[in-house]
This record gives C-alpha cells, structure tokens and sequence, in this order.
C-alpha cells in the first residue's frame, strides 16, 4: 500500500472499531448471565471473585471452566489489588486484547503485502464477524477467547511464512486459554515434524505436555467436578430419531462461515506449499469437530461461538490459497461486500438491532 492507501485504511479500520463499539449491547453481568444466557460467566466470576488466592472444591464452577483459570484469575488480582470491581478488570482485559488483535491484523496485512483491497477484506471479515470483536464486547467476561484468536492468527503467519521458531511457545500456551488449543499443539507439531525439526519436535511435546499437567491439577483444586463426557463426544448417546435437530445444529456455523464464500469464485494460486494447506485445514477441521461431537445437547448453541475459534486460521489460509484481486477489483462488488459486511455483524444478541431475529432457529 502507498503512504496514502496505508492512511486511508487506518481511517476504515477506526470507523469499523466504533461502528462496532457503537452498535454492541452494553450489558450488566447480571443480565449477561441471567437474560442473555452466557452461563460460563458464573464460573468465571466464581474464579476472578477468589483471586489472589484460588478457589477450592467450589461446586459452582465447571471443570472445563476451571481449567481456563489464568485471565479470570489475573483479572480477580488486579481488581482485589485496586479495590476496583472485576467486571470492569474483564472489561478493560477485552479492550486491551482488542487492541492486540488489531495490532496482530495490520502486522499480518503489512508482511503479507496486501493492496489496499485486500487489507480492508481481510480486516473486514476477521473484525466483523459477530462472535469475534461483538461477542466479546458483548461479554467481557470471556476476554481470554480474543487472546486465543490473537494467538490462532499468530500461528497462521508463522506457519505460512516459515517462521517455526516461535511454534514450540505458540503452539502450547494456547491451552492455558482452551482446551481447544490441543489442535494448535498437533499442527504446530506436524509442521515441525515436515521440516524434520525432531529437538524441537521433542520441546514442543514436552512443554505442552508439562502445561496440560499444571492446568489439569488447578482445576482438580479449584474444581470438584469431573470433565463431563458430553463436551468430548456427546453425540455418540445423541438420540438420531431427532435429525431435525440435528441438522439445524449443524447447520448454525454457516453464520459465522457464509461470507467466505467469495473466495469458491476466486482464483487458486500457484506454487504454494501444499503440506502448509493441508495441515492448516486439519487444525481448522479438528477445531470445527470439537463442538460438533459434543453434539446438540453438549455443545448447544455454542456451537457457532466454538467452531469460529478457527476462523482468524481459516482466513489466513484463504488468503493462502486464492486471489481475489479480479473480484474485489470489480467496484460494485467490493462495495456491495463490505456493506454486507456491516449488516452481517449485526447479531441478534450482540448488536443492538433485532431486524435478524427472524434467523433465530
């Protein structure tokens, strides 16, 4: 991008920040638990309102919640150390990994060397997408999911760019925010694996292995529970006479995913490293499966919420693969794109607009 360009997209990139800021829902955390139904919220409130010490055997908090302690706990620290209320630490954490996020964007569209198009595309479709910036704006409670999209784009530039360095830290602290990052660990792993990179290889397993230990035995402190079955493959005992159910569960990422439907019109590239693309398509399966193998009574609607934990990956990789300057060249189309753009972030739950209520199924 020319100094103009570069100038021009900062200036999008600030109006799309307070478009969304300005059109989110502000919620209590009472009517976050309670109207709009995030209930994890209770069990990350329980772990921050303990902090500085941990809680212990506390019956209200989920195990898998329990394993995700760090950000609630930070947050519970430096509200009990300023005598200041957790909500508003979870508040400022989710500014601040806001912030982050968009810094980890321009660095990637910087090095990437995208015109001026594709910049605004590709920041578009990671910020606007409801359950990334929305959702957690929405509900600062889960700040720590922004930092696991932050460390999900991370792993992309390394991956795609040969920078596996830096893949024995990223990819295992990520499990510190999810147990969803085993998928980064396993990709993280492959992609050492391919470079025949077998010390690092050797560290990579080890730290994540002595990280998954650490979490586990926290959360058998803070937590009495066990880590129910149906989080891990409740769709074995699903009841398949209900397949319309099933299918409607199934269906519900496509609100998160359909815009990425532009790049089927797109062109492939060449001479791209095809073990690159496969391994970065396996991570985003294995992430996209989790939810789904929980199944409709495990996962619920959180399925959507979920299975976007991939997305910055997905995008990356798309970007990767195919080149949509001929499309987005066309004025009519980019504009009508990023105008849909707009209107898709407009949630039901998280915006302050209602129109797409109807969608709700």
């Amino acid at each position: 991008m020319s100094s103009k360009e570069h100038k021009i997209f900062i200036l999008y990139s600030l109006f799309l920040l307070f478009f969304i800021f300005l059109t989110t829902k502000s919620l209590t955390l009472y009517e976050i638990i309670h109207l709009a139904g995030q209930m994890d919220a209770i069990s990350y409130t329980e772990i921050s309102s303990s902090a500085p010490d941990l809680p212990k055997n506390n019956d209200i908090i989920i195990k898998h919640v329990a394993q995700r302690f760090l950000i609630p706990y930070l947050a519970g620290s430096i509200s009990n150390f300023l005598n200041i209320d957790n909500f508003l630490i979870f508040k400022f954490f989710t500014q601040i990994f806001i912030l982050v996020f968009w810094f980890l964007v321009f660095f990637y569209i910087k090095n990437q060397k995208f015109n001026i198009r594709e910049s605004i595309i590709f920041f578009s479709l990671l910020f606007l997408n409801p359950y990334i910036i929305r959702n957690h704006i929405f509900n600062p409670v889960q700040a720590h999911d922004l930092l696991f999209f932050s460390i999900t784009l991370i792993l992309s530039y390394l991956i795609i760019n040969n920078k596996s360095k830096w893949l024995i830290f990223f990819g295992s602290v990520g499990i510190f925010l999810r147990q969803t990052a085993v998928a980064l660990f396993i990709g993280s792993f492959l992609i050492l694996l391919k470079k025949k990179k077998f010390i690092e290889c050797f560290f990579l397993s080890i730290l994540f292995l002595f990280f998954l230990i650490f979490i586990s035995l926290i959360a058998d402190i803070i937590s009495p529970h066990n880590f129910s079955f149906k989080y891990a493959y409740g769709i074995i005992f699903y009841d398949f006479s209900q397949i319309e159910k099933l299918i409607r569960f199934v269906a519900l990422p496509i609100v998160s995913f359909f815009p990425l439907g532009i790049f089927i019109l797109s062109k492939i590239k060449k001479n791209i490293d095809k073990d690159k693309f496969l391994i970065l398509t396996f991570m985003c399966l294995m992430m996209i499966a989790q939810p789904i193998l929980a199944g409709p009574d495990g996962s619920l609607r959180n399925i959507v919420r979920i299975s976007t934990l991939c997305y910055p990956i997905i995008v990356s990789l798309l970007f990767y693969r195919y080149d949509i300057s001929k499309i987005i060249n066309n004025n009519l189309i980019f504009i009508t794109y990023i105008v849909g753009l707009f209107v898709w972030s407009l949630h039901p739950t998280f915006s302050i607009f209602d129109f797409f209520g109807f969608l709700r199924f």
